[in-house]
């Protein structure tokens, strides 16, 4: 309960440090939450690019409820069938001379419905190598968020620094019982240099990540069976077993560096980027074993154009994301010391798994910048992703090729104290080509591996629709109230989820 008062006070005083402004916060909160703003995300990747936020003062408090529901075969068994959320958070952004200082926080508190064969969080970064169990249920959790950064300008040079921390913990309340706790601390650095019409600059972040597992059946001479997953049903059978405790820690370190550009006139901008990731996870196991290592390696690349078109603006993005997972999997022998101690020496370590990721995305986006008068924006966005995986000894493997296409509609309507926004999209995703082969028949084959290959590989229609309200509280605070929905459907199977959020902005 401290913490969470803890989280809550900063919550509130975090807007705190955001001067007394006179001028429009209402031109300000237009910009920043404008359908164009997530067309240049340098300064999510560098905090020395504040040239890309659109705002020099900002600062908002608020609360959302989320929830969302599907049907049988409509969604993936580790993620669960129903979630809620309830999410306190805050943001800000201030310009003070040649300082720009910025954070964020929030508390999150949400459970998910039917979630099985997992009991660590973060399930997809640290797949194939999950602890699980037969039975599932429902994951509660409370996760708590801090960032804070800052920049100076000197000249043409601006440095930056931004540190965040991420805590949270996670918990079953039925045998059997995993509490996970995860650490997540994140350091990012980046360095702008800005000469004529030109900005380029240089970021990078470490981060240090670390989850405990540790699970217990309370219900006494009850035990259960603990299957170690290492992918396509396949689960290592020398030390899965009966029992009524297990633990495990997850530690890694993640290393990505990167540059972008930016060229600015009076017609045009075009702006691009390149990232690549390391992420090595080590799986640490009783007598200090490490059984298993993920290798995660990525490389991203943006290219963003903006310029004026029929006296409205076109965006466009291109977006290519290549990511590679490599598991390695050493093997042990049991060694008997004094008859009765029993203790697990080397025997082999080799490669046994990757997945290969490929994502391709295009945008389109034409709208009218000045956002004081009433405009309608239109925008198109086309998604192809190859999904390959291998397990090369068993020689198994699965394929999985998508394409998606949707387009959206939206209006700006400013009235004489308030302003409405909304938009509907809508949209269909297309399986091009998928395939798996796999020889193993038990639970985690029929109950997982193929229900996910099925969704996975689903043809369905999406819809969204999003509505926002503005309207001033005081001179310099303004009230947002905002509704989100969104419905997939297949067929006769359907999901939904909604989002409702009120905030604070100044």
């Amino acid at each position: 309960m401290r913490v969470r008062f803890q989280i809550l006070f900063l919550l509130l005083a975090l807007p705190l440090f955001a001067g007394n402004r006179t001028d429009s916060v209402r031109s300000e909160v237009a910009r920043w939450e404008s359908p164009w703003r997530a067309f240049n995300k340098a300064f999510e990747y560098n905090p020395a690019a504040t040239y890309s936020v659109p705002v020099k003062n900002i600062t908002s408090v608020g609360a959302s409820y989320s929830a969302s529901k599907a049907d049988d075969g409509m969604y993936l068994i580790q993620e669960g069938n129903a979630a809620s959320a309830l999410n306190l958070h805050t943001e800000s952004f201030q310009v003070d001379k040649n300082y720009r200082f910025f954070g964020k926080a929030y508390f999150l508190t949400d459970q998910k419905n039917k979630v099985g064969w997992r009991d660590a969080e973060d399930y997809e970064l640290l797949s194939p190598y999950l602890v699980a169990d037969s039975i599932g249920g429902t994951y509660k959790r409370e996760s708590y968020y801090l960032s804070g950064g800052a920049s100076v300008r000197s000249r043409n040079l601006e440095w930056g620094i931004r540190a965040s921390y991420e805590g949270g913990v996670s918990y079953r309340q039925v045998d059997p019982r995993p509490r996970n706790t995860v650490s997540v601390i994140r350091i990012n650095p980046g360095v702008n240099y800005k000469m004529g019409k030109w900005n380029v600059g240089w970021f990078a972040e470490y981060e240090r990540y670390r989850q405990n597992v540790d699970i217990q059946v309370e219900k006494e001479g009850r035990k259960i069976y603990f299957y170690l997953m290492q992918g396509f049903g396949i689960y290592n059978r020398q030390f899965s077993g009966m029992g009524d405790t297990f633990s495990r820690i997850y530690k890694g370190n993640q290393y990505s560096s990167g540059l972008h550009f930016n060229y600015s006139d009076e017609q045009q901008s075009t702006s691009g980027l390149v990232s690549l990731n390391n992420n090595i996870i080590q799986v640490v196991e009783n007598s200090n074993r490490i059984p298993y290592r993920i290798t995660d390696n990525k490389i991203s690349l943006e290219l963003t154009h903006e310029r004026g078109l029929f006296g409205r603006t076109l965006f466009l993005k291109g977006l290519y994301n290549l990511q590679q997972t490599i598991g390695n999997e050493t093997q042990y022998t049991p060694v008997t010391i004094n008859t009765t101690l029993v203790e697990w020496q080397f025997a082999t370590q080799s490669d046994r798994y990757q997945q290969l990721n490929q994502n391709i995305h295009f945008s389109a986006l034409l709208a009218d910048k000045k956002l004081n008068q009433l405009s309608v924006w239109e925008q198109v966005d086309i998604h192809w992703l190859d999904s390959r995986q291998n397990y090369y000894y068993p020689d198994y493997h699965m394929n999985i090729q998508n394409i998606s296409g949707s387009g959206t509609v939206g209006i700006n309507y400013p009235l004489k104290n308030s302003t409405f926004v909304g938009s509907l999209k809508a949209g269909y995703k297309k399986n091009l080509s998928s395939s798996l082969f796999q020889e193993e028949n038990n639970e985690i084959t029929t109950q997982l591996i193929i229900p996910d290959y099925d969704f996975r590989r689903l043809d369905m229609a999406f819809y969204h629709l999003n509505m926002a309200y503005r309207f001033p509280v005081f001179k310099s605070l303004l009230a947002n109230i905002s509704v989100d929905g969104g419905f997939h459907t297949a067929g006769t199977q359907t999901a939904f989820s909604t989002d409702i959020c009120f905030a604070l902005k100044f």
